[in-house]
């Protein structure tokens, strides 16, 4: 198993969702994020960032690496101005789409289950974010 792989995979497979065709989504590990995200924000008020994946280890008594990646999509959304164009997800719209799209998705590592979607984060400055959870069972 190699994390870069899940990312990589994760980031492709929300990129072919249907309701975020042509809506920005990043990778986190693509350059400066933040300033990806701020120049979304301002010019599309909206977009995804697949988070890079996290291992934990369920045997740490043993040589086999054996336990939990956990993979982080956060959605970004300016509500105010993006509900003023017609067409456009919302953040929660978008988190029920990559929850659902994404869920049981064969990352070539295994499949992904889905863990939570999150309460919205207030950024401040009319941006809010919402984060969904998805883990995949494996062995690095």
């Amino acid at each position: 198993m190699d994390l870069q792989h899940i990312q990589d995979a994760v980031a492709k497979g929300v990129k072919s969702i249907p309701l975020l065709a042509n809506l920005p989504v990043f990778s986190e590990d693509v350059g400066n994020i933040v300033e990806n995200v701020q120049r979304e924000i301002a010019q599309t008020c909206f977009c995804v960032v697949v988070g890079s994946a996290q291992f934990t280890d369920k045997t740490p008594d043993s040589m086999l690496c054996h336990g939990t990646a956990r993979i982080v999509i956060t959605v970004f959304e300016a509500p105010h101005l993006n509900r003023a164009k017609s067409g456009r997800p919302t953040y929660l719209a978008a988190a029920q789409a990559i929850a659902k799209e994404m869920k049981l998705f064969d990352t070539g590592e295994g499949l992904l289950v889905t863990k939570s979607i999150s309460a919205p984060d207030d950024l401040g400055g009319g941006v809010v974010s919402c984060d969904v959870s998805f883990e995949i069972e494996t062995t690095l």
